[in-house]
């Protein structure tokens, strides 16, 4: 049996071994406090950094003026991909080797082709479809054969000539990115993707820059194509999936090959009746880009679903895809083409000035008819015109795009 003294010393070295572990426990506990705090700190840097990145390059995309080069940049192809069919993606390096400016997810490269037959190049624009490198660019481009039940119509010059004349080794001159049809990373409300076809391009854009920043916003992408065989980017959305928790991918077949429904989820079209079963609410971003007849019955019924216009974002191919959509009032008035010397009476027969132009046979240069390239650019020497959306190059004043511009009276063109 222990004595009196020895009970005392052990009682002693329980209490400092006691002692010690509550100071051992409150300083790891200092040092987890210390270790969230500066965890925390860090996270709300790189929350604050990502903002202002995204902040930034809003801002360059929206300011047309603010192009990285101006004229033409060569570059060399150096990787070509079949996507789906008839469609394959170019991976651009510049030649210089310099690094690439960035640009805003939904924007497109503008490409001056040779042209055999005359001395002026193919003007035509086609969209980025990954997220920013300094090292590469990427464009996805549909090869535009004749409709089956139209064999007469000739394919499409631009893409015709990327799918049968580039190659790995080829080399492709280009403006820098631009284009109004983009992505705002800077607003964190939910959003909803809307793709028909090649549409999906400008998307695949949107969703890798998300993926590559790790945004947790809800997302949906909603995308259409006739079958598996023209089904874009299966793969590479299944990737980004798996860094976007958030993200719902929903994929119509309007002729689907296998009726078990294997590889997608709606058989038809994807309108708004799918939308709303689908969303329950309006209350998101929209970015819509597809063929004409989509989007001249989607993007009307979005509004008509109550969704804000500034909160639908959409990209024309064409003016097809813009008819009778914000289409401004106009009284019957004389459209002067100076050059030519010829008037046309505007009565509303015609979508824009480029088509009145056209029927009138009066010659002005096009590119991608849908205000993005440029080349249709006119002067306007006396009255006003109105644009039907917002021009994807820089104008100065007095200038205006003929593909997507109508009178607001009487005008004089040059």
């Amino acid at each position: 049996m222990l004595d009196a003294p020895a009970l005392g010393l052990l009682s002693g070295a329980a209490l400092l071994g006691a002692a010690g572990v509550r100071a051992g426990l409150a300083a790891r506990t200092e040092k987890q406090r210390q270790r969230r705090k500066t965890q925390k700190h860090s996270n709300e840097q790189q929350q604050f950094n990502s903002q202002l990145a995204a902040a930034l390059e809003w801002a360059r995309a929206s300011q047309p003026a603010l192009k990285a080069w101006h004229g033409t940049r060569q570059f060399t192809v150096t990787a070509v991909i079949d996507e789906a069919a008839h469609c394959r993606s170019y991976y651009l390096e510049p030649t210089d080797g310099k690094p690439l400016p960035r640009y805003a997810p939904g924007q497109y490269l503008t490409f001056h082709l040779p042209t055999p037959d005359t001395a002026a190049p193919l003007v035509r624009c086609y969209s980025l479809s990954d997220h920013w490198r300094e090292d590469r660019y990427r464009v996805t481009i549909k090869h535009a054969l004749p409709p089956a039940d139209q064999p007469g119509i000739a394919p499409g010059l631009g893409s015709s000539f990327f799918h049968q004349h580039v190659v790995v080794g080829s080399n492709v001159y280009s403006e820098a990115p631009q284009g109004s049809f983009f992505f705002d990373a800077a607003d964190s409300l939910p959003v909803v993707f809307i793709a028909g076809g090649i549409g999906v391009t400008p998307m695949m854009s949107m969703i890798a820059a998300l993926a590559s920043r790790n945004d947790q916003r809800q997302a949906w992408l909603f995308q259409g194509f006739r079958n598996r065989n023209e089904h874009t980017f299966h793969r590479e959305l299944t990737k980004h999936s798996q860094r976007l928790p958030r993200l719902q991918i929903r994929t119509a077949y309007s002729q689907p090959q296998d009726p078990s429904h294997s590889g997608y989820d709606h058989h038809g079209y994807i309108d708004i009746n799918y939308l709303q079963r689908e969303l329950q609410t309006n209350n998101y971003r929209f970015y819509v880009c597809g063929p004409p007849t989509m989007m001249q019955s989607l993007v009307p019924a979005l509004w008509a679903w109550g969704v804000p216009r500034e909160h639908v974002h959409f990209e024309a191919f064409g003016p097809a895809t813009i008819r009778g959509i914000d289409m401004p009032e106009c009284d019957p008035c004389d459209v002067f083409f100076s050059r030519a010397e010829k008037t046309v009476r505007w009565d509303g027969e015609h979508d824009t000035l480029l088509a009145a132009a056209t029927a009138a046979g009066v010659e002005v240069s096009t590119g991608c008819l849908a205000g993005n390239c440029g080349q249709c650019r006119l002067n306007v020497v006396a009255g006003r015109v109105a644009h039907l959306k917002q021009p994807g190059v820089e104008l100065t004043d007095g200038e205006c795009l003929a593909c997507i511009a109508v009178p607001e009276g009487d005008v004089v063109l040059e």
